[in-house]
């Protein structure tokens, strides 16, 4: 088979000891019906089968190139390599663990248009045996309301203004999936930079979102990617090390940049035209505090600790020195709010007496 030099599409594997699942994910790679793709694997300094594996494929098909960092950089940073080293003009990734249906990538492609950056796709969540019923419990809104359907409907258009008041409603919430369901084009890395490594596990979402608030994205129905969940993939490891930096940090960063960085500014337009007005500088001062007084709570859990919170909380604090800053006009916006809610407490409880006493001199005897 002969291969291009440029393939329209670079379907990109990242992997880290994924042996388990590797065969499957490349074997969905290359039987795509769309061929002009180039399989590109990117390990990340596996101790297992992984290398071997992908350079069997790469010998007996030419699309599959394999690349060997010559040191650890870590799952974003390689997410980041894959990019770099990737020739389409698309850029398609499929995690280890993941698979992809035979017409994935036909079905992105006819709903890109001249204009699109972004494409998604429906995908299934399977759960490997063994997978705690916690855990499914997790995962299970994201196959209903939390998904791109159950905010915007079957698409297949999302205009960036309603996706922009979306995120500012929901910004830890991943409704879009996986980089597995995910499509990007090789332009929007050019124009919106690269994946933010400073994120634990939901750098996929806040650079889907940075992308989407400016361009929209294009949404395909179709249930044509797999995300497999099981005890010892990178998400659950994660979360199992390192609550704090998992389920806290990764949320209040994404708050952080809706708030200040200079590319979601688009959130922030979006924030000022709810009913009533979000105000993101306002939002993110109550979760630094929250954030911070949860750190003490994790490191001194005396059932789960999590040593690093307090170290992982002021890393975060020095590399966004935002997180505590003070806006100005928020202590009198924050009493102002007491106010209201303390007239509000006063009203109801007025209410109350009113009705009791209005039935009891409904049930006093004539």
């Amino acid at each position: 088979m002969v291969t291009s030099p440029n393939p329209l599409v670079s379907v990109c594997v990242p992997t880290y000891n994924g042996a388990r699942f590797l065969q499957q994910c490349l074997d969905s790679a290359l039987g795509q019906s769309w061929r002009d793709l180039e399989v590109l694997v990117v390990d990340d300094g596996s101790g297992d089968e992984s290398v071997a594996i992908a350079r069997d494929y790469a010998r007996r098909d030419p699309r599959v190139r394999v690349h060997v960092n010559p040191q650890n950089l870590g799952l974003v940073e390689n997410w980041n390599r894959c990019v770099t080293l990737a020739r389409g003009r698309w850029i398609k990734f499929l995690f280890q663990d993941d698979y992809l249906e035979p017409t994935c990538l036909s079905r992105m492609l006819e709903a890109a248009s001249d204009d699109t950056a972004l494409v998604a796709v429906r995908r299934d969540i399977v759960f490997e045996p063994g997978t705690p019923a916690s855990v499914r419990r997790m995962y299970e809104p994201f196959a209903g309301w939390a998904s791109l359907r159950g905010f915007f409907g079957p698409g297949p258009r999302i205009g960036a203004d309603a996706f922009a008041a979306q995120v500012v409603r929901r910004p830890r919430l991943n409704f879009i999936g996986e980089p597995t369901a995910m499509m990007i084009h090789r332009s929007a890395f050019e124009r919106f930079g690269a994946f933010n490594h400073d994120f634990a596990v939901l750098a996929d979402w806040e650079y889907a979102a940075r992308l989407a608030i400016h361009t929209g994205l294009a949404y395909v129905d179709e249930t044509l990617a797999a995300f497999r969940v099981h005890a010892s993939s990178a998400s659950q490891t994660r979360g199992a090390s390192r609550r704090f930096r998992v389920w806290v940090l990764d949320g209040l960063i994404m708050e952080h940049e809706l708030a200040n960085a200079p590319l979601f500014e688009p959130a922030r337009r979006a924030a000022a035209r709810l009913h009533p007005p979000v105000d993101l500088h306002f939002r993110l001062v109550g979760a630094a505090r929250e954030a911070r007084r949860l750190a003490r709570g994790y490191a001194a859990d005396r059932q789960r600790p999590d040593p690093r919170a307090i170290a992982d909380w002021e890393d975060a604090v020095r590399r966004y020195p935002l997180l505590t800053a003070v806006p100005r006009g928020y202590r009198a916006a924050r009493l102002a709010v007491s106010v209201r809610r303390a007239r509000w407490a006063v009203l109801r409880r007025i209410e109350r007496v009113a009705l009791l006493a209005r039935g009891a001199v409904t049930a006093r005897p004539s």
